[in-house]
């Protein structure tokens, strides 16, 4: 029955698909992939009228293959109303491509690529290692092995962020309850500094964005914990930040002092820093636990998450608390900008593109890779003032 529910929905959403999308490339992959980042390049083909992106992705074959990370092509028209016409754009089949495979010691948890340096891969091994890769590094799939073998965990985990003001600093988070930083510029393999004060996992860490010296951390706990280095020890927490386990967090790019959560308990919560006694406001659309936020690189007011609903939802916080008619109660809180339903499976990650305008990849647990951008309609009316 729940088979036959999914079909339906998901009937609908490709009949409406045309009319909310201005982009929209479902690709099955041969294994899933439980990481996805967007490069920070894009390549434009002024002859072939085309932009090629770059995709980071991995393989989880639950052992029954080896295990690979993909780096991953996505080639979009310059026009893209070309798209609207799939027999109009003769590679319509072909946007998406593999080009190259790196062996890699069973499933990356969550592959992330250096700021700094985008040939710098960094990926997190289920023996709790990270292992650091560089992808211009030459050789068959099976040749190319780690620069480096980061220990330090214990155990697996999640949670990985490179600074982007420091060069090298990498910050980690795992079930074995520490937090563990690196400095891939020394020659050392062990963390520079470990932090161990959760009483469960930690899920997930967050670099404050334009500082070199703090960081945020959730826990399945219910803790949120502001760290600073040079006090080598937590500034604050935030007990019961949330009514369930804390999976993810994020800091706003544009204002330091923003930050988001999400959990188990289904909700996004929004934090400013200037006062953690209370949450500034509570994001309600998913049904399930959500597992990834992320704000959006060129709009400081948009954020989106995924979660185990099958849904990618993407919020504004210009509209929370706008008065709602009747007729569109429905749709859900005026904060919900718009909800994409194409996935059949938990959603595992997903990441904006920071070339593209609202441009989205996402990930499940079925194999299916998404790329797309919401009809241009939905969020032009958005200015993009402060919030």
């Amino acid at each position: 029955n729940k088979t036959k529910e999914i079909k339906e929905e998901l009937e609908i959403w490709k009949k409406n698909s045309p009319f909310l999308y201005d982009i929209l490339i479902t690709q099955k992959l041969e294994w899933p992939s439980l990481t996805v980042q967007w490069f920070p390049q894009k390549e434009t083909n002024q002859n072939e009228n085309n932009i090629t992106h770059k995709l980071l992705l991995a393989t989880h074959t639950s052992q029954q293959e080896n295990d690979y990370l993909l780096l991953a092509s996505v080639t979009l028209p310059i026009e893209q109303q070309e798209l609207q016409d799939k027999n109009q754009h003769k590679n319509y089949k072909n946007l998406i491509k593999i080009d190259k495979k790196i062996m890699h010691q069973n499933e990356s948890n969550r592959a992330r690529i250096m700021p700094q340096n985008a040939k710098i891969i960094a990926s997190k091994i289920i023996n709790g290692e990270v292992h650091i890769f560089n992808i211009d590094d030459e050789g068959m799939e099976n040749e190319i092995k780690p620069q480096k073998k980061l220990k330090g965990h214990k155990q697996e985990g999640y949670g990985l962020q490179w600074n982007s003001q420091k060069e090298g600093y990498l910050l980690s988070g795992g079930y074995d309850k520490k937090i563990c930083i690196w400095d891939i510029l020394n020659q050392n393999e062990k963390p520079i500094i470990t932090f161990q004060k959760n009483k469960e996992c930690v899920e997930d860490v967050s670099w404050q964005k334009n500082q070199t010296n703090i960081f945020g951390s959730v826990s399945d706990d219910k803790t949120i914990m502001i760290w600073d280095l040079r006090q080598q020890q937590y500034c604050q927490v935030i007990e019961n930040g949330h009514e369930g386990e804390i999976y993810c967090i994020d800091f706003n790019s544009f204002n330091e002092n923003l930050f988001i959560t999400g959990s188990e308990d289904k909700n996004v919560n929004l934090w400013d820093m200037r006062n953690l006694q209370y949450k500034m406001h509570s994001f309600e659309g998913h049904s399930q636990q959500i597992v990834r936020c992320e704000w959006n690189p060129q709009q400081q007011n948009i954020f989106s998450s995924c979660s185990y609903d099958k849904k990618v939802i993407a919020w504004d916080l210009k509209r929370c608390g706008q008065e709602i008619k009747n007729e569109d109660l429905q749709d859900g809180a005026p904060e919900l900008l718009f909800m994409h339903s194409g996935h059949t499976e938990k959603v595992s990650d997903f990441s904006w593109n920071s070339n593209e305008e609202f441009l989205i990849a996402s990930v499940e647990e079925n194999n299916m890779l998404q790329v797309w951008q919401m009809n241009s309609n939905i969020y032009e009316d958005n200015d993009n003032s402060c919030f």
